[in-house]
């Protein structure tokens, strides 16, 4: 009686209750979660800082483009245009033409024929196919003397955030920066809470008053 007790005992040791199985679920579940989300924050910060070396590219090749091919004067153009005049006037041509894309959007330029092709077109370029904002160098014209406070270029935000993290942003001089708006922006998101979805939107109706003299159009 004794013996077979004492096996009896070690079988039900041996097994798992309904509970012990679902809480391991549970906890795989909630590590494969944390895994994702890492995985995820990762790639987004890729992204951002891919995003923020195309800006500080297109920043330093437009500042070399005005000095040294246009006599010291900035593209009188406005949004992107003001930016891809770099394309028109060959300062940016073939693959180097991605610079003008941000790698968290789905903007694309090749139209068949090569990166860069759907915009020989200059005069009816599609806002898709370029993921910035540029300024709008009309209304808002770029003073030589202050182009550490002249922002030139940002996140279009046009069909979302370009990023969920922050806004990136370049000024005349060739710095970046990243406008967060949890950080940066105060109670912006308190205001208006819809742009933790959408994004901050940049041009003359931004709130924010940096990203006013820029243009997505």
């Amino acid at each position: 009686m004794t013996h077979r007790h004492t096996l009896s005992t070690t079988r039900r040791r041996a097994g798992f209750s309904l509970v012990e199985i679902l809480v391991v679920i549970a906890i795989i579940g909630l590590l494969g979660a944390i895994g994702t989300q890492v995985v995820l924050s990762a790639q987004e910060a890729g992204r951002v800082t891919k995003c923020q070396s195309n800006l500080g590219e297109l920043a330093k090749t437009m500042s070399i483009y005005v000095e040294t091919r246009n006599k010291g004067r900035w593209p009188k153009e406005a949004g992107i245009r003001f930016l891809l005049a770099l394309h028109r006037d060959d300062q940016i041509r073939g693959k180097n033409s991605d610079l003008f894309l941000c790698p968290g959007t789905d903007d694309e330029n090749d139209i068949g024929t090569g990166p860069g092709s759907a915009y020989e077109d200059f005069e009816n370029i599609d806002s898709a196919t370029i993921s910035y904002a540029g300024r709008d160098n009309i209304n808002h014209r770029i003073r030589s003397s202050a182009l550490e406070s002249m922002v030139i270029a940002a996140d279009d935000n046009e069909f979302g955030p370009n990023h969920r993290t922050a806004t990136n942003y370049a000024y005349a001089d060739g710095s970046v920066f990243a406008f967060d708006a949890q950080i940066d922006g105060g109670d912006l998101l308190e205001e208006y809470p819809e742009y933790a979805e959408d994004g901050i939107p940049v041009g003359p109706d931004s709130p924010v008053e940096l990203f006013q003299p820029l243009s997505i159009d």
